[in-house]
Parts: C-alpha cells; structure tokens; sequence
C-alpha cells in the first residue's frame, strides 16, 4: 500500500493578493466590532483556524463555529467538545448552517460575552449599543451561508469554489445585531503537505493547486486507512488493498462508464466524481482532525 509520503514533494499554498488585501482590512476593522465569529471546519477543528487571523483576536472577544458538524463522526464531536472543554479559553458551538442546527444560539451566545460591558454601561445610564459582529474563516466554511441564514436572506454570493466573497460588507441582522463580513483567508505558508492536502479536501483551497488527479489519489489512500468499506461499498470495487490509488481509480471509472473519446479511462472525472462525493458527505461522517 501506498504511503502519504508520496505527496510529501507537493508544494500546497495559495495566497492570491486579495487574501493580503483582507487580512489587512480585518486588522483595520476588528477595532469597531464587539465580538468575532470565527468560523471553522468541523472535520478540521485545528486544521482550519488561520495562525494569522488568531494573532488580531488576542484581547478581542470571540466564539468559535465549528461549522459543517453533519459531516464530522460523532464521536470524534464529542472528543473534541471534551478537549475544548478543558483546554480552550474561547466558548465554542459545533453547529450546520446547512441544517440551521444551532443557529439559534450564536446571537445569544455572542451578547453573553458583552454582558460585562453592557451592564456597566447600564449603571451609568447608557443604553447598550447594537452589537456588532464579524465573521472570519478561512475559504468555504461557510460564512457567506451563515450570513444568509442569520440574516434570513438568500443575496449573498456562495459556492463551492473558494475565494467567492471578495470584500467586506455590513449586514443588519434581527435581535439588535449587525455583521461584517469578510472574505475568506489562508496564510501564506503552509508548512505541512498533509494539512494543505486536507484543506483541499473541504475545498478551503482551490483544486487545481494540487490538482484533482493528485487530490483523488490522496483521498483513495485516506480512504483504504479510514474508511475502507465505504469506499468498496459505494463503488462496488475488489480487492483495492493489493491495487494501487491509480489501479483503483481506474478500476471506478470502468464500473462507472467514465471513459474519453477513443476509449481510454476518464481520470479527470472519476477524480471529480470522488472529491464531490466526499464532500457531498457520501462517504458518511468522516473526520480529518483526529484525537
């Protein structure tokens, strides 16, 4: 079998100019709002916080989403939330926007961070001010998603595609509350192959970096140490412990049909095929970050 050290000589980064440009803009504005809403992978609980963003929270206070939960194992939720629990100084939600699960309890959550603030400013007379939020992450975690559902509006740009928001806006919400968004940002240095290779996977970074054929291998070797039965039981293939990534890539493709002009084996879209049902969540709950 394969080892990951195989994608060891792959060099994951991507920083377009328009992250720097945000990341500088974030650092401006985190000043004028209340509290952050940090927003993160749920499969990825460490994996998807942004080094550079958590250097502008220090004094700020903040509440971490681990958004996406639906697509994160159970089990690996509960060891996490007993970690955080005991190691983290941040409250934390484990929510999905998609499914509105836990949406009700981010506003409230966010205004008991203020409550020391506010009840001073009671005391002297001043009625407490709108309280003003901003949402930071890395690519598709699904902040503009969030922003939709707080703001119960649908005009908010989203998709599958990393980088879709691409400036900062003020939404007004319900429950006295307003909302900064904020583009998605990565850092400039990836440091570890097998981080940048997971990032890819939940789509934070943009598949042709890596490259969809390279990213779908990794995937078949994640799967046959993680989740070897779904990948057979979806697929329907044989013996994918004596083959290899590529072996079974194209063993897929021939029961799929996937085939180019001439004949020959369609890796391009059985690749695609792969890397949309992972994130389709068709492998079931499945957790990168593990403890």
């Amino acid at each position: 079998m394969e080892d990951f050290q195989d994608f060891e000589k792959l060099n994951i980064n991507w920083f377009p100019g328009h992250m720097r440009k945000a990341l500088r803009g974030v650092g401006d504005q985190i000043k004028r709002v209340d509290v952050v809403l940090e927003l993160r992978d749920a499969r990825l609980p460490i994996t998807s916080q942004n080094p550079d963003l958590q250097n502008l929270l220090i004094n700020k206070p903040s509440l971490i989403l681990f958004n996406k939960s639906g697509l994160a194992d159970p089990n690996q939720i509960k060891k996490w939330e007993l970690k955080l629990k005991n190691e983290s100084t941040k409250p934390f939600l484990f929510v999905d926007v998609k499914k509105r699960k836990g949406l009700s309890q981010i506003i409230p959550n966010s205004k008991k961070l203020m409550q020391t603030r506010w009840e001073n400013l009671r005391q002297k007379g001043i009625r407490p001010p709108v309280l003003r939020l901003m949402v930071i992450g890395i690519p598709n975690v699904g902040k503009s998603s969030l922003i939709n559902a707080l703001a119960c509006r649908g005009a908010t740009q989203t998709g599958p595609k990393p980088g879709v928001t691409k400036h900062q806006e003020w939404i007004v919400l319900g429950q006295n509350a307003e909302l900064l968004d904020t583009p998605g940002i990565l850092w400039p240095k990836i440091h570890n192959t097998i981080d940048g290779l997971n990032l890819t996977l939940i789509g934070g970074i943009r598949d042709e970096i890596v490259g969809v054929e390279s990213l779908s291998n990794y995937l078949i070797q994640l799967g046959r140490k993680r989740f070897p039965q779904k990948l057979l039981e979806r697929y329907k293939i044989e013996g994918c412990e004596a083959q290899s990534s590529q072996e079974i890539l194209h063993q897929i493709a021939n029961k799929r049909g996937f085939f180019r002009t001439g004949g020959n084996v369609d890796i391009q879209r059985v690749s695609e095929m792969l890397l949309h049902d992972f994130r389709e969540g068709l492998f079931g709950p499945i957790n990168l970050d593990l403890l």
